[in-house]
């Protein structure tokens, strides 16, 4: 172990006690993450800062202003009022209704960009129905993280799958995955998920609201914010972001960010939002927590950790026979790692040496490189994990030992099944 690496591992700790023990605010402890790296020498400035120039913070900037304007409409009431009529005060319905939403979206642009479209939503949701907005925040968030990386062959999902085959074109395997493999293997664990969390759901007593109060809510005359004519514009722009983002990802015509960024900045221009009331929309704890710890990813490379790491995954199992129990280790590695770097930070780690030490031992690669590839996936137990996680940590104003908490089962949970269905789907497809 060099020097490099035990400074980085202690810089880690560090991190990892300040969150959990919540001895100073997260959003500080996470901008003194960059501080500590530049400070080190462990990355120079340009590299220890670069997180808060990531397209996906970048983006954010452009949908907290396009979400603080369209929450403000009385729209907004018109869908807490169709969620209310159609839950029937049930809460399992109205997870139910958002998580199949969120899926469709993530799986169409990414789970940090869906959440934060959905979160002005969630929260106008949470209010009106009286649902705790921690139980619906973290499932939306864990259930969208899941479906929007690998689980169909669309928009990103697509350049996954060919990164995917080119580690097992590079061991000189002549096996590929096919496009619908990762599919066979993630829709039922997502059906798993989205079913832990609708039970976990249950017994919320909400706010009822009969047929009768709907239509008398939605006469009667309610202040508004802005004229006819601006809540249009307003609400237009708020869909038309949403469809272009789509089609951005799928396309790479243009740069999802840039669409965001132009809406937002209409949303200035027209004078919907303040520069005051524009600052206040923005999550700046999200901002700090996912902008601060992305540079860890780099600096995991750099000073040599990774290859520390992956010297003690070899040694770990040096002569292994059972691809199933290799996959399981991969998998379960890769869940702990991801729980504090990027899920294609532990790709780029782990989905070489997996690919490559299947291959060395005979075993078939596919299953042992799923192992990283779904369980880096498995991103539940802390907000560090991922974007979308950070943001539901935020919004739904949670505390690091109650994340922690509604986290851990759902990664075992899924990482046990993936143990159980993988091995069983690929020797199907195989």
């Amino acid at each position: 172990m060099t020097a490099q690496v035990a400074t980085l591992l202690a810089i880690l700790a560090a991190m990892s006690v300040s969150f959990f023990a919540e001895l100073l605010p997260i959003s500080f402890t996470a901008l003194m993450v960059p501080v500590a790296l530049q400070a080190t020498g462990i990355l120079k400035p340009a590299q220890a800062w670069a997180g808060f120039a990531n397209t996906t913070i970048i983006t954010w900037y452009g949908l907290f202003i396009i979400g603080g304007a369209f929450v403000k409409t009385t729209f907004t009431n018109k869908i807490k009022h169709f969620v209310n009529r159609n839950a029937q005060g049930s809460s399992v319905r109205v997870t139910l209704m958002v998580l199949i939403a969120c899926s469709v979206i993530g799986m169409m642009t990414s789970a940090g960009g869906t959440i934060a479209l959905l979160s002005p939503l969630l929260l106008e949701i949470c209010k009106d129905t009286g649902m705790d907005p921690k139980k619906l925040f973290k499932p939306t968030a864990d259930v969208c993280n899941w479906a929007s990386v690998q689980m169909f062959p669309i928009g990103g999902s697509i350049a996954y799958f060919m990164w995917f085959n080119s580690y097992l074109e590079q061991t000189g395997s002549p096996l590929r995955y096919g496009l619908f493999d990762f599919t066979f293997i993630k829709f039922p664990m997502w059906l798993i998920l989205v079913a832990y969390y609708l039970f976990t759901s249950r017994g919320q007593k909400l706010k009822s609201e009969s047929v009768a109060e709907v239509a008398e809510v939605a006469e009667a005359p309610t202040p508004a914010r802005y004229a006819p004519k601006e809540e249009k514009v307003i609400v237009t722009i708020f869909f038309l972001n949403v469809i272009l983002m789509v089609v951005a990802s799928m396309t790479k015509i243009i740069a999802p960010y840039l669409v965001s960024l132009f809406f937002a900045a209409v949303i200035m221009g027209k004078g919907y939002l303040t520069e005051k009331e524009a600052f206040q929309s923005i999550s700046w704890q999200t901002v700090f927590l996912v902008a601060g710890t992305l540079p860890l990813a780099t600096a995991i490379n750099v000073s040599g950790t990774s290859t520390w790491m992956v010297g003690l995954v070899q040694q770990m199992f040096p002569s292994m026979t059972n691809p199933v129990v290799l996959a399981t280790a991969f998998a379960v590695i890769s869940m702990v790692v991801t729980q504090f770097m990027s899920n294609l930070a532990v790709w780029a780690v782990f989905g070489p040496i997996a690919a490559s030490m299947a291959v060395s031992l005979g075993m078939d690669p596919r299953l042992v490189l799923a192992g990283v590839g779904v369980g880096s996936i498995i991103c539940f137990a802390t907000p560090m994990a991922a974007p979308a996680p950070a943001y539901a940590y935020s919004a739904a104003g949670f505390k690091m030992k109650e994340y922690i908490k509604m986290g851990w089962f759902p990664c075992v949970l899924m990482t046990v099944v993936f143990v159980l269905w993988a091995p069983l789907v690929l020797n199907w497809l195989y």
